[in-house]
């Protein structure tokens, strides 16, 4: 099971679908993008684990 959703992912989706909403993007256009930026986000959230983890192992040697 995933945890539940936070205040700030409700707040960046609302962010989000406002700013798509701007542009004329039809619901399965905004579905989409939105499915993109989520990815686009746990990737950022990957590299900066994996960073993180890298510092750490260079700091041990």
């Amino acid at each position: 099971m995933r945890p539940p959703i936070t205040d700030d992912e409700l707040e960046l989706l609302n962010q989000d679908m406002g700013k798509l909403s701007r542009v004329q993007f039809n619901e399965g256009d905004v579905f989409n993008a939105l499915r993109l930026l989520e990815m686009r986000r746990q990737t950022a959230k990957l590299e900066a684990i994996k960073r993180l983890l890298e510092s750490m192992s260079e700091q041990e040697t």
